[in-house]
């Protein structure tokens, strides 16, 4: 693309936006490839333009619109799309609900090439279908294809760097655990919220029962779930240190591997995750049922429901930001 004065841009195809600020709102003014007429030049003086970029076929870089989508393509993965470019800005849109993924080391290393640069949400953000989930742009109007080969080049090392596991439906059993509820001394509701919740997104609730603080009783029930097919086993409540709290020791009983008991997500520090095989295990703070969002158990659960397999390392790094209420 060329740089002409605007007089000399008459009956000229600009090669970029032409984009005007009024009052607090942007917008574009003349799109790209609009053809440039007298009665526009009093137009493009009074916003303070004095120069237009104009296409110039002799060019042999990239024009920042085809490269901000090439940009965005080459790092994008599954059950996600594109926009259309603004001044080279281009946003990757989930197509479903899901839980966002990004590979860091990948993001980084884009991010460490000149005049390329690309922004996403938290990674292992929980979103739903039409939410942007990164953007990037290139920041010069034109650029060299070798750079665009390096951005393919780290692109195909770490792919995908921004995916998206959709939500799966899973068969679910919720035991909330609590000698006082067996006794009659209080009622049960925030499991309901719970199950509530759960189903909101999809998940089947194929047993409910409440459990005596007793670990033996914990066990078994959980491995019983376990037998009628359940994927996912949560236990609600006796999860700290108390006296009469033997969730924990109930949950180990059963064999499952415990990735990490308590999560740096606050508030909910309480959580247990687990594994047997490829069955999920969970003990959860009964706090997850008071809030309706804004707890571990609601970061947590729609990682867990993508079918992401969480490791220790994960679960720690979650401390970084993790202080969610």
């Amino acid at each position: 693309m060329k740089k002409v004065d605007v007089h000399d841009a008459v009956n000229k195809r600009l090669a970029t936006d032409v984009t005007i600020i009024d009052g607090l709102k942007k917008s574009v003014l003349f799109k790209r490839g609009y053809v440039i007429s007298e009665s526009d030049v009093p137009k493009l003086l009074s916003i303070g333009r004095h120069y237009v970029w104009i296409e110039d076929e002799s060019s042999t870089l990239v024009h920042e619109d085809d490269a901000g989508i090439f940009l965005m393509e080459s790092i994008k993965g599954e059950n996600l799309t594109l926009t259309k470019p603004e001044e080279s800005k281009v946003k990757i849109v989930a197509e479903t609900d899901g839980v966002l993924i990004v590979n860091t080391d990948g993001l980084f290393k884009i991010n460490e090439i000149d005049d390329v640069v690309v922004a996403t949400k938290r990674p292992f953000t929980f979103v739903k279908s039409g939410m942007s989930v990164a953007i990037g742009k290139i920041m010069p109007k034109e650029i060299s294809k070798d750079v665009l080969l390096e951005v393919e080049s780290i692109a195909n090392m770490f792919k995908p760097i921004v995916s998206l596991r959709p939500i799966v439906p899973h068969k679910i059993a919720l035991f909330p655990v609590g000698n006082e509820f067996i006794e009659g001394l209080r009622e049960e509701i925030l499991s309901f919220r719970i199950k509530e919740y759960l189903e909101s997104l999809g998940q089947e609730i194929i047993l409910r029962e409440i459990l005596e603080d007793d670990e033996i009783k914990i066990k078994n029930a959980g491995l019983k779930a376990l037998e009628m097919g359940a994927d996912i086993v949560i236990y609600m409540g006796g999860m700290a240190v108390d006296p009469d709290d033997r969730t924990v020791p109930g949950i180990k009983l059963m064999g499952v591997e415990v990735i990490k008991y308590g999560v740096p997500v606050f508030p909910g520090f309480t959580f247990l995750v687990g594994y047997l095989e490829n069955k999920v295990v969970l003990g959860i703070p009964s706090s997850s049922g008071i809030a309706k969002e804004g707890t571990s158990f609601h970061f947590l659960m729609p990682i867990i429901l993508s079918n992401y397999r969480l490791l220790k390392d994960d679960l720690i790094k979650f401390s970084l930001g993790g202080y969610i209420g």
